[in-house]
């Protein structure tokens, strides 16, 4: 772990500070319920579907293959099934504002995201999220926490995306802090944990559904109420004393 004093705390978006997974449930299965005598199958068959889709297509909009806009089309025409020919954009187009509709009205905090923001209230924090910039944005302001952060970083903006470490540096530039005087937790071992810590800062998983990983040098945290304490720890003179 980085031996200088936590100056930031930075933290992913989605499954980390909003309940993404919920919201992500909500908007499919609206669609299923309008859709549903065009997909058949139940409704567990179709949101396994659905999340395979929405991680294949969001990842190939991140590696630059596609859109964001592409990305939400292939995933609806994939889950019933056609092609462009057979299913035109604004056909898809309605279909997934059928998904945005039941999705962003389902944003949440998550209930300890609150209380951990106040209690790391006297250090820096921001923000470091793979995405749209309009709609993780759009996010943080919906569940009302746009304003605690002094700097908002989304890989749409940044022209890199986690893990790449240059996401990480060009958020420590953005505060003006060392990476070593950093902190950044995600819910995602490999691209949020381990991709801070590559790139010189702490990085810190959050695990809240208990997966069972081998994480050597990365914290591992079971809720975001324990990050406070790390943070504190990792601050306090005696444990920089003990790891210099």
């Amino acid at each position: 772990m980085p031996d200088s004093p936590v100056k930031a705390v930075f933290f992913d978006i989605d499954d980390t500070l909003v309940d993404d997974a919920a919201a992500t449930r909500a908007g499919a299965l609206g669609i299923f319920e309008r859709y549903r005598d065009r997909l058949g199958g139940c409704d567990e068959q179709l949101m396994q579907r659905w999340i395979t889709l929405l991680d294949h297509h969001f990842e190939r909009y991140l590696r630059g293959e596609t859109s964001f806009i592409g990305q939400r089309r292939a995933r609806i025409r994939d889950l019933f099934g056609l092609t462009p020919d057979q299913m035109p954009d604004a056909e898809v187009d309605a279909i997934h504002a059928v998904y945005r509709e039941f999705y962003e009205a389902d944003w949440r905090v998550f209930p300890d995201a609150i209380e951990t923001l106040d209690s790391l209230g006297s250090f820096c924090l921001g923000v470091i999220s793979n995405g749209s910039s309009a709609q993780q944005r759009q996010k943080l302001a919906a569940v009302g926490v746009v304003d605690r952060f002094a700097a908002v970083m989304i890989s749409e903006d940044i022209g890199v995306a986690k893990p790449d470490p240059g996401i990480f540096v060009a958020a420590c530039q953005a505060i003006d802090a060392r990476p070593s005087a950093c902190v950044h937790v995600g819910d995602r071992l490999d691209t949020d944990a381990r991709g801070a810590r590559d790139a010189g800062l702490t990085g810190v998983w959050l695990n809240r559904r208990g997966e069972d990983a081998e994480t050597p040098g990365v914290p591992t945290i079971k809720g975001l109420s324990e990050l406070p304490a790390l943070v504190l720890r990792r601050s306090s003179p005696s444990t920089r004393r003990r790891s210099s």
